[in-house]
């Protein structure tokens, strides 16, 4: 009998780890520091001692928030971001930056006559161990191998022809573009290939303002922000729309 469950990583691996075990640390040493000063009266070096303590003891909590976002909340906001899609079950969704697999996956599921697509670059330092075969393995945990394409590839030059997809999802990924021309390119490329009629959701932190934004500059009139989401930590919205179908 296999045993074998997906896997779907832990996000920010390296801020886990440092909030999990600098935060204590943090604390003791604060600790430490308001011992050796109180007697001594020294104030200033008391205030600096007592916001160590705190800070690490608020970095310690935030590990576990972000722990807490990665094996549980991200899979209700997912559910949520698809639900509002009311996908038919026979179009093509691409997910962009997809990782391993969360949305490219759930998406999969949803589409019985249909086709997932995922691409990403594979970083190490927003999902441990990210690699294509990683979410190869969990589209085959789930039964949706094939259902399921992954591609390596650049969110700002999409190796897809024009006006070939239904659906465009993305999940934490476009803000790891460090530049507001690289985020407003993977945005043109969005649009770019999406049909006439096509949707997008994109979920993230941050920049989702910006997101929206170019949306509406390049054709997706109806482009909006949600409110925020806490399903995941740190919060998250999306920014949703629908591309301008031609008229006649």
């Amino acid at each position: 009998m296999n045993n074998e469950k997906p896997d779907y990583g832990l996000d920010a691996p390296g801020l886990v780890r440092g909030f999990l075990l600098g935060g204590p640390a943090l604390s003791i040493a604060g600790w430490f520091l308001i011992a050796w000063s109180q007697p001594r009266h020294i104030g200033p070096l008391i205030g600096v001692a007592n916001a160590m303590f705190f800070t690490g003891i608020v970095f310690f909590i935030e590990s576990f928030l972000l722990m807490a976002s990665s094996f549980y909340g991200k899979y209700r906001a997912r559910d949520h971001l698809l639900d509002d899609l009311h996908l038919r079950g026979d179009e093509t969704v691409l997910d962009l930056g997809c990782g391993h697999g969360l949305l490219l996956i759930g998406a999969a599921k949803r589409l019985p006559r249909g086709h997932s697509l995922g691409i990403d670059l594979w970083s190490q330092v927003d999902q441990s161990d990210n690699s294509r075969e990683a979410a190869l393995r969990n589209a085959r945990l789930e039964n949706v191998a094939g259902r399921v394409e992954v591609r390596d590839g650049d969110m700002q030059k999409l190796p897809f022809q024009d006006q070939s997809i239904d659906a465009v999802v993305a999940n934490l990924s476009i803000h790891n573009i460090s530049s507001r021309d690289g985020r407003r390119e993977a945005i043109a490329e969005i649009v770019r290939v999406l049909k006439p009629g096509g949707q997008v959701a994109l979920m993230d932190f941050k920049h989702v303002g910006q997101y929206v934004e170019d949306l509406k500059k390049r054709g997706i009139a109806d482009a909006r922000k949600s409110g925020l989401s806490f399903w995941i930590f740190p919060p998250v919205r999306i920014a949703t729309g629908r591309k301008t179908v031609p008229a006649g």
